[in-house]
């Protein structure tokens, strides 16, 4: 590694490591965030639209024409608004 002599210099430096480690965990943080995702529920559900937070994840239901029915929020309200 050679002398740094000017202030500049450093700073350039330590732009190139930040750059570089963000580059590095990009992908762990992506897949952090996917985890995060999936189980947070959604709060700009219809009233009838139901969350059910398991293991595998966050599920929506709805009961409609008397059966209970499992779906992306945006299908399910479709059903019900139908």
């Amino acid at each position: 590694m050679s002398k740094l002599q000017y202030l500049s210099d450093v700073i350039a430096q330590k732009q190139n490591k930040r750059a570089a480690n963000e580059i590095r965990y990009a992908k762990s943080d992506a897949k952090q965030k996917a985890l995060i995702a999936k189980f947070t529920p959604r709060t700009d559900l219809h009233p009838a639209v139901g969350v059910l937070t398991n293991v595998k994840g966050v599920r929506y239901y709805a009961f409609v024409n008397g059966v209970y029915r499992e779906g992306t929020p945006e299908h399910l309200e479709s059903l019900l608004t139908a």
